[in-house]
Order: structure tokens, then C-alpha cells, then sequence
């Protein structure tokens, strides 16, 4: 669900913070589609709130996913691309753009995301490192299927998977090699 963050666009007046608060309470609540088009009319009225850009991105992808919302992928990666255009020293934004990428098969941007999330917050990269690694394999998994139990058809997925669980572990191959003889 959403959580609370402290405001880190522009400061709002007070008409601009009542309609946030009321957009948050219908995410906090779960009511997403709502949320989702309380938060696409907040933006439009304040185009460089970067928080109501990425919680516009957040409701529309949990009221597509969860209540089959009519939201096209692009629409929601433009929205959290918004978020991140107006702040990009926001780890959070980077790291849930990346989780919505896996989800969509994105698994290069969702790469890069993740890769930009630990640049804006390197004392989470360890963790950012390995939830990518995590929810990428899981997705690869889910995705391919019977084909992922052949060695050589998984491989590559694997690697990409075990060179960001090692660089969570801050461990070159060599040394985990070695740990696990």
C-alpha cells in the first residue's frame, strides 16, 4: 500500500494540501481508482508536484493490477518518469519504477531504475540490489515457465540475478566461489 512520505516537491498551499490529503485517503483507504483520478487532477492543476506524480503513477498501477483499471503501461511509466524528472534524488520513485517494470516484462528499465535508486540512496543499494535481483528472477521464473528448469535456457537469467545478489554482499565471484567450497 502507500506509505507516508514527507513532502519532497514544492511546499502547497493550503487548496493544493486539501487535495492532496483527500487523494491520500483514498489510497490509504484502497479505493485506487479514485485515488488515481483524484491524483491525475491534482497534477494537472500542479504539474511539478513530484509526489503527486508518483502517487498518480502508484494508484494507477495498483488500480490496474488489483481492480483491472483500463491504464495503458505507457501512461504509468510516463507518470513515474514524471515523478522522477521533478526529483530525482528520490530513491523511492526510482525503486518503485523499477518494481512496476518487472512487473511489466520491462526488466531493462526496471534495471536501471534500481541502478538509479542505489545512486540516489547509497546506503540502501545493498538492499536495492538485492530486491532486484529477487523480484527479477521471480518474474523470469513466472514468466518463462517449464523452460526456466533447463540450466542453459535459465542461465542467463541467473547471472544477471547472482551478479546483483553479490553486489548487495558487496562480493566479487571469486570470493563467493571460495565461501562456498
Amino acid at each position: 500500500m502507500a506509505e507516508e512520505m514527507e513532502t519532497s516537491g514544492p511546499a502547497r498551499d493550503a487548496a493544493a494540501q486539501k487535495k492532496y490529503d483527500a487523494a491520500m485517503k483514498a489510497m490509504d483507504s484502497g479505493d485506487f481508482k479514485k485515488a488515481h483520478s483524484a491524483f491525475k487532477k491534482f497534477t494537472e492543476e500542479y504539474p511539478d508536484d513530484a509526489e503527486g506524480w508518483f502517487f498518480r503513477a502508484e494508484s494507477a498501477n495498483y488500480a490496474s493490477g488489483m481492480f483491472g483499471a483500463k491504464i495503458k503501461e505507457e501512461e504509468i511509466m510516463a507518470d513515474y518518469t514524471k515523478a522522477i524528472e521533478l526529483d530525482g534524488s528520490n530513491s523511492q520513485y526510482f525503486q518503485s519504477y523499477g518494481l512496476f517494470c518487472i512487473s511489466i516484462g520491462k526488466y531493462d528499465d526496471a534495471e536501471g531504475a534500481y541502478k538509479e535508486a542505489a545512486e540516489a540512496d547509497e546506503s540502501l543499494a545493498p538492499t536495492l540490489y538485492s530486491e532486484f535481483a529477487i523480484e527479477y528472477y521471480n518474474h523470469v521464473l513466472g514468466t518463462y515457465g517449464e523452460i526456466m528448469d533447463d540450466p542453459k535456457a535459465r542461465a542467463k537469467y541467473a547471472k544477471k540475478a547472482l551478479d546483483y545478489m553479490l553486489l548487495a554482499l558487496d562480493m566479487d565471484a571469486e570470493e563467493a566461489k571460495n565461501l562456498l567450497q
